[in-house]
């Protein structure tokens, strides 16, 4: 029986020697060149900045009488997130309404009643006017002739003169109604009235806190009853809006930038979730000190894990350019012999090989375009 067990471990023993002996070398792995467009992908670690916390504060001083949001509620433009007591402010508000609306019927009745009645005394007095002058022109004209004497002429020429010096006054009058006097006066007085009345409503308006835009109210710093005091904080508002976030690149990366490029995010603090995000802007200031650019990516899918001021990871699909990552003879840069006397690759030509220099263009980490070479070109991984 031992003999048995003997025989058969040395038989297994034999056989995987043998195996190893006799196995087929391992084929050699290759390249062959060819044109091909290079996925050229750009990291970066970015922040999340916008939106950025808001905190609304009270614009003047008063008791809270209502609060009718809470922490963690959805809010439109406008809705009411505070009321302060202003009974003092409404009432100021009807004693100025009161008073711009006495002043506005005074106005009226200046224009219905004074201005009328001047337009009709200076009808009156242009009648009157041609009359005088009509008579004095006949007089002159008799005079003249000799059917009547000059005490008759200057008479009626002084009763011309009257009449025209009566119709210049009430026109300037009316001319100047407008201008000067009760109705320019009463204008005067409205628009002081009116500034009255939009100074009452501003400060009703300040006494109703309202959410500046759409959002999240993330923090009340009030209670009902409380009395504030003007410029307190009041509410903490987050805008409803895309994430917006921050990071910047080497300027060398420019070429590859534009907006709209896709990008994916890993956030450090959430590792193993991957977030969809574009380009939104490439800022075209360069930061000389440290040779870099700014970018805003907008996050295009919603995750309630993302907070303001969180930290990641964004990878950026850069744009393809013709002959720099598209449309170019791409070889991996494993297959590249780098020394200090330049690049190098392992040709196989008709059953040769043959250790060539090349001009390459890197293509991101993994990649590299070949400038000298055709397409077709079979490369050996280099030993």
């Amino acid at each position: 029986m031992k003999r048995k067990v003997i025989f058969t471990i040395t038989g297994i023993i034999l056989l995987g020697v043998l195996t190893i002996l006799f196995r087929p070398a391992p084929e050699e792995e290759s390249y062959t060149l060819r044109r091909m467009d290079i996925e050229y992908l750009i990291p970066a670690t970015c922040t999340v900045r916008y939106p950025e916390p808001y905190t609304t504060r009270a614009q003047a001083a008063g008791d809270v009488i209502s609060l009718p949001v809470f922490e963690g509620q959805e809010v439109k433009q406008g809705d009411l997130l505070v009321q302060l007591d202003d009974f003092t402010e409404r009432q100021k508000l009807a004693i100025a309404l009161s008073d711009y609306e006495n002043k506005k019927l005074k106005l009226v009745n200046a224009r219905e009643e004074n201005y009328p009645r001047l337009r009709e005394q200076l009808n009156s007095a242009r009648i009157s006017l041609t009359e005088a002058r009509d008579h004095a022109e006949r007089l002159l004209r008799l005079y003249r002739a000799g059917g009547v004497s000059k005490v008759d002429w200057e008479q009626a020429d002084s009763r011309n003169q009257q009449a025209q010096a009566r119709f210049n006054q009430i026109k300037l009058q009316v001319d100047s109604y407008t201008r000067s006097g009760e109705a320019a006066e009463l204008i005067q007085q409205l628009n002081a009235q009116d500034a009255q009345v939009r100074l009452a409503r501003r400060a009703i308006a300040d006494k109703h806190i309202e959410a500046p835009y759409a959002g999240l109210v993330i923090k009340i710093h009030v209670r009902r009853g409380e009395t504030l005091r003007l410029g307190q904080d009041v509410v903490t508002m987050l805008e409803k809006m895309p994430w917006v976030l921050e990071a910047s690149v080497d300027q060398k990366e420019l070429p590859f930038l534009e907006a709209g490029l896709p990008g994916s995010v890993v956030f450090d603090a959430f590792p193993a979730e991957t977030v969809k995000a574009r380009v939104s802007l490439v800022c075209s200031v360069i930061d000389f000190a440290k040779g870099t650019c700014n970018l805003k990516i907008e996050v295009t899918e919603n995750r309630p894990f993302i907070k303001h001021g969180m930290t990641g990871t964004i990878m950026i699909t850069g744009k393809k350019r013709e002959q720099v990552n598209a449309n170019v003879l791409a070889l991996p840069t494993r297959f590249l012999d780098r020394g200090s006397g330049g690049d190098f690759v392992m040709i196989e030509k008709k059953g040769k090989r043959e250790l060539t220099a090349v001009t390459v263009v890197p293509i991101g980490e993994k990649w590299v375009s070949i400038t000298n070479l055709p397409a077709g070109t079979r490369i050996i991984l280099p030993e």
